[in-house]
């Protein structure tokens, strides 16, 4: 067999497993984009801080001043952020590791039928199984290259906000 032969094979033996395989997909790619929309607005947010506090003093007041403090968020506006982040980034990972596990019970399930028949039927039983573990894998793939590009962005935005909350707790622990 050669490799196109193998992904007609994979792209027509679809099952009732793979459908919802590539849906739990797609909605985890929306919940990613979600996240990264929000974690993005965090990283503007502390890019901005990051600026000032570069200046001096009295060049930050004027800038300020010109400018207005409304450029940056208010701290119910940055809870609220956070939470959404981690809301949406520990969904994008929770859903992620599941896809190894969809495509194992896809695999299963199709394999379970296989004990009670021998032939012809055995072959459509056994691609049906792979099909599922390959789907599951491939969004696994998928999903974990995503994360690449925004956990440690999640990790930090969290660390950067606990600190501007709590900035003499976080100095004590850092002493510690």
């Amino acid at each position: 067999m050669d490799v196109l032969s193998v992904l007609k094979i994979i792209w027509t033996e679809k099952t009732v497993l793979d459908g919802c395989i590539f849906l739990v997909g797609i909605l985890n790619l929306y919940i990613y984009f979600r996240a990264r929309r929000v974690t993005k607005r965090l990283q503007d947010h502390f890019s901005k801080i990051d600026r000032m506090s570069a200046l001096p003093r009295d060049s930050a007041e004027n800038i300020r001043a010109v400018t207005g403090e409304a450029s940056l968020m208010a701290p119910e506006t940055l809870l609220e952020c956070r939470d959404r982040m981690n809301k949406y980034y520990s969904m994008f990972s929770i859903i992620t590791t599941m896809f190894p596990l969809l495509g194992l019970l896809g695999t299963v399930a199709s394999l379970i039928p296989m004990v009670n028949s021998i032939g012809a039927e055995d072959v459509q039983l056994f691609f049906g199984a792979l099909t599922s573990t390959f789907w599951g894998i491939v969004w696994a793939l998928i999903c974990k290259f995503f994360d690449i590009f925004i956990g440690y962005k999640v990790e930090d935005n969290e660390k950067r906000i606990e600190f501007l909350l709590n900035p003499k707790r976080t100095a004590d622990e850092k002493r510690e």
